[in-house]
């Protein structure tokens, strides 16, 4: 773009917010007209032209669209015509006091210029030291359809509880002081007749920004796509200030502050889909967190992937003060960083490239003016700027208490049911004359997280080297019972009377009671080593007469093993965790064989998932010597017992393990 075409296109937009004395039209020397409207239009627009007259640059752009002039006139006054404009335009321009340049119809879509006017040396020395006196905004409330064009809507219930509630915020910033701090460098501002000019430096390079101050800290709200639920952020003339010269402003005579929401956006997306953040979302292997960062914020406000990857390539055009590009990757590498970053997210993946962030703007909006609201009512002279806030360096503890309260009230809306403990945290860090607070439950590289000691109360404050910094408390997920699993039952076998076998017990173990199992024949010629676990399991039964007819004493009577709830009557064929194998007691010599009592209920023992028999041999299972040797035993009786468990005690037990899981998680974060 050629340079007079990159000044027209950073043109700011004709406004008849402005006027100045009507006897300066005598003065100009522009002819009298007849109409009143046409001839309060040729005074805006001298107005407009003395305020632009002072800025770095000096056009100013207006449409000859007749549709454009539809919804102006609610937005800048009756005046704001097609004939008014456009006659006001041929006036001067026929009298050599503005210079033009035209587009052609419908080219402000391709590269985005309107026609804009500039005045002219003559007319600069005519009106530069005019008064111009400050109308304000006659709509607080700006609605843009899908093109980003101003539209015109109907007054409803609903418009005017917006108007409303944007005057009463006006109303309470009227009593607000905003000025440049005397000990700001002089080589950083700059004061202008209308503007207000701050240097900003990035990468090297310093660029300069004018903005327009208003007498009062005024406030409007622009929405989107032709909606009320789109967009609809907070904006004033104080936004557009670089971040490190905004820290260099007195509000009421006193530093500012100005803490943010961290990852507000991510945040809110994780709280949409049932989740609490809890983590970095910009974080990526391989790459630098200010890549991640990008890719993600641009992601999640493009509408599909490919738009967003393509947005990310447009960044290839831009240059740093070095002449390196702001985006250094190919369109491969860019897809894959896009990739990684939904990898990294999986729970919001979804909702990256879903155009989520005129929503996501819509919720942060409401969230400023619950922040306005608290303040005001709390006396607190707060200025939105989006996702943070600035305030009086002496109010932080009261802002960052308010801001926490909303973040908390807001995801609470958002996921019903999710504990807000770990939502209430706040991250300080060092900044340039003043302390920067950011909001969130996201803890980056810049500060690490402040653990609570059992002697502070829970969501409190206390002080780390002079800085008060809110205690963290810990996060309770919600444990419920869960319904039975009728799946994990085992299913009971129905087979054939087997011929009954002799069991032999485990060596090691001393049979609480008289066993009898029944199997198919194998290659042990029938017998079956039955391990100790399962022995306890198993029903006394009555001794009989051993096959080869020859009698044995029977045994004592004792009493079945009743199986309950807990799996305390299983914990004896476990060794102890602090004795070691070799100072066991030596085992006892194996068990006679216990003939088998005549015509029992068959017993079918399984291991196998879905075998439909037993099998004819069960290795005896080694004695386990290792903590992770014991869980896995434990996990097998566990298995076992549940095939004999009704379904309450199912759900008792499952309740039960979703408790202890719970508590090993949060004793690990307390780690």
């Amino acid at each position: 773009m050629r340079e007079q075409d990159h000044e027209s296109a950073q043109a700011s937009a004709l406004s008849f917010v402005f006027k100045v004395p009507e006897d300066l039209i005598a003065a100009v020397g522009l002819p009298k007209v007849a109409n009143r409207q046409q001839s309060r239009a040729q005074a805006s627009m001298l107005a407009a032209l003395a305020v632009a007259s002072d800025r770095d640059n000096v056009w100013t752009s207006y449409s000859r669209s007749r549709d454009f002039y539809a919804a102006a006139g609610r937005y800048e006054g009756t005046d704001y015509t097609y004939a008014s404009v456009l006659g006001a335009v041929k006036t001067l321009g026929d009298m050599g006091l503005i210079e033009e340049r035209r587009s052609k119809p419908g080219s402000h879509l391709s590269h985005g210029l309107q026609s804009r006017i500039r005045p002219s040396d003559r007319l600069i020395d005519l009106i530069g030291e005019a008064p111009v006196t400050y109308l304000g905004r006659r709509s607080p409330i700006v609605m843009k359809d899908e093109n980003g064009t101003l539209a015109d809507f109907r007054d409803t219930a609903q418009t005017r509880r917006l108007v409303t509630e944007v005057a009463e915020v006006n109303a309470y910033l009227a009593n607000v002081q905003v000025e440049v701090s005397p000990d700001a460098s002089d080589s950083d501002w700059r004061r202008t007749r209308h503007h207000l000019h701050a240097r900003k430096v990035k990468d090297g390079r310093a660029t300069w920004t004018c903005v327009r101050p208003t007498p009062n800290p005024e406030v409007y709200r622009v929405f989107g796509r032709g909606r009320w639920d789109r967009h609809g952020r907070w904006y004033g003339w104080f936004q557009n200030l670089p971040k490190e010269r905004r820290a260099e402003l007195l509000i009421n005579g006193e530093l500012c502050i100005e803490p943010d929401f961290a990852a507000l956006h991510p945040t809110l997306l994780y709280a949409m889909r049932g989740h609490v953040l809890q983590h970095d979302p910009y974080v990526l292997r391989c790459y630098d967190r200010s890549v991640g960062k990008i890719v993600l914020n641009t992601a999640i406000n493009a509408r599909t992937i490919h738009k967003a990857i393509g947005s990310l390539m447009e960044k290839r055009q831009e240059r740093k003060a070095d002449g390196s590009p702001e985006w250094v990757y190919s369109y491969r590498e860019t897809a894959r960083i896009v990739e990684a970053v939904m990898d990294a997210n999986p729970a919001i993946r979804e909702d990256i490239g879903s155009d989520a962030g005129v929503r996501l703007m819509a919720i942060d909006a409401g969230m400023t003016h619950q922040v306005l609201k608290s303040s005001a009512k709390a006396g607190i002279a707060v200025l939105p700027v989006h996702d943070s806030v600035m305030a009086p360096a002496s109010k932080e503890r009261e802002v960052t208490a308010i801001m926490s309260d909303v973040l908390a009230s807001t995801i609470s809306g958002l996921s019903q049911g999710i504990s807000m403990g770990s939502i209430q945290s706040i991250r300080y860090m060092g900044g340039r004359g003043r302390v920067e607070v950011s909001v969130g439950t996201v803890v980056t590289h810049k500060a690490e997280p402040v653990e609570a000691s059992p002697a502070e109360p829970r969501g409190g404050c206390r002080t780390v080297e002079g800085a008060v910094v809110s205690v963290v408390a810990p996060f309770r997920p919600v444990v419920r019972p869960l319904p039975p699993r009728v799946a994990a039952l085992r299913p009971a076998v129905a087979a054939a009377v087997p011929e009954a076998v002799v069991a032999s017990l485990a060596p090691s173990v001393t049979p609480p009671c008289s066993v009898v199992a029944y199997a198919s024949p194998g290659p042990s010629g029938g017998r079956v080593a039955l391990p100790a676990f399962l022995a306890a399991l198993l029903p006394a039964v009555a001794s009989g007469p051993s096959p080869g007819g020859s009698p044995e004493p029977a045994a004592p009577p004792v009493p079945p093993l009743r199986l309950g709830t807990s799996l305390g009557g299983l914990r004896p064929s476990l060794p102890p965790a602090d004795v070691a194998p070799e100072d066991l007691p030596p085992s006892r010599a194996p068990a006679a064989p216990v003939a088998a009592a005549p015509r029992p209920e068959p017993i079918v023992v399984s291991l196998a998932p879905a075998a439909p028999v037993v099998p004819a041999a069960l290795p005896r299972p080694p004695e386990p010597k290792t903590r992770e040797e014991r869980i896995s035993l434990l996990g097998s009786i566990i298995a076992q017992s549940r095939a004999k468990r009704s379904l309450q005690d199912l759900a008792h037990a499952d309740a039960r393990m979703a408790e202890l899981k719970a508590m090993a998680k949060r004793e690990r974060r307390v780690r």
